[in-house]
């Protein structure tokens, strides 16, 4: 299972962004800051922690440092960073439908905006995440993982993300006031615990084999996500545990597949080594947002998030 983990384009997408002040950056990004000063106002983000996550940002591609103008430079989304749109707009529906950033105590830069209109034909929507070859809804329950036989060579040497977090850490209180999805897709080893379920993982054994932590790392990370919701536990062959995926957590996979599909086309030379079949067709998977009112795709060009 490993090494379908370490195939994925959602692996090494969740690698490079599976922050959550890299993923508060992007959406402030999209929604148009563009300075120093405007991401401080807008995150309430320290100076140090905001100066490393731009300057990371930069050297992986995700933002262009524009200094022509003289003066403070601006930091603007480079076309790797903007075809993330997809993913934040999955996000953002999974907010509206699920998420805590609806609570009154949600921090207000954590708050989903109000509306989604498709320009194209003005509707306020809730869009749907569909396959292009047979325009059904993308579910976990029709799809599987295609390993290409040379994918072995492919992920030859390859880890998952070490345990030892390569950004300045913020403090647990931030940690904790996060919403349940930034907690989620922020922190990459819950990521990679939550796909080995979705993966057939069951067992806390099934863990361990999968991503190859120690039994304390393991245990912290079911506790975490069962508290968040997205596993539960139930006793079997006397005080054994087996974890399964909640409702809001199978709600998370076409946030993940939308990740592999952008880690597939930018994190990868060549083709990629895991694709995913949509059994419904047979098709390998292509999905894409649309409107569920004109049955038109969407583009980041033809939405428009207000509140």
């Amino acid at each position: 299972m490993i090494a379908v983990l370490a195939a994925s384009g959602a692996a090494r997408a969740i690698a490079l962004i599976g922050d959550a002040w890299v993923l508060r950056i992007l959406r402030s990004a999209f929604r148009g800051s563009t300075r120093f000063s405007d991401f401080m106002q807008e995150l309430g983000i320290s100076r140090a922690v905001l100066s490393q996550r731009l300057d990371l940002m930069c050297t992986q591609g995700l933002l262009e440092r524009d200094a022509s103008a003289g003066g403070h430079p601006r930091y603007r989304l480079s076309e790797m960073g903007l075809e993330l749109w997809g993913v934040l707009i999955l996000m953002w529906l999974w907010e509206r439908q699920r998420g805590t950033g609806l609570q009154d105590h949600a921090h207000s830069p954590d708050r989903p905006r109000n509306r989604l209109v498709h320009r194209d034909c003005g509707s306020a929507i809730e869009p749907r995440y569909v396959c292009v070859h047979c325009s059904q809804a993308v579910s976990p329950f029709e799809t599987e993982p295609v390993l290409r036989p040379s994918a072995g060579d492919a992920v030859a040497g390859l880890d998952l993300p070490s345990e030892r977090a390569r950004y300045r850490q913020s403090s647990r209180s931030d940690r904790e006031n996060l919403p349940r999805l930034m907690r989620l897709y922020g922190d990459r080893w819950n990521c990679f615990m939550l796909a080995a379920a979705f993966q057939g993982a069951r067992t806390f054994s099934d863990f361990q084999r999968a991503l190859a932590l120690g039994p304390a790392q393991i245990s912290d990370r079911l506790s975490e996500l069962q508290a968040l919701g997205f596993l539960s536990a139930r006793a079997y062959a006397g005080q054994r545990q087996e974890y399964r995926l909640s409702p809001d957590a199978l709600a998370t996979f076409s946030i993940t597949v939308e990740m592999m599909q952008w880690g597939n086309r930018w994190l990868w030379r060549g083709q990629a080594p895991l694709t995913v079949r949509h059994n419904s067709c047979g098709h390998i998977l292509h999905a894409v947002l649309d409107c569920p009112h004109c049955c038109k795709p969407l583009s980041r060009r033809n939405l428009l998030l207000s509140d």
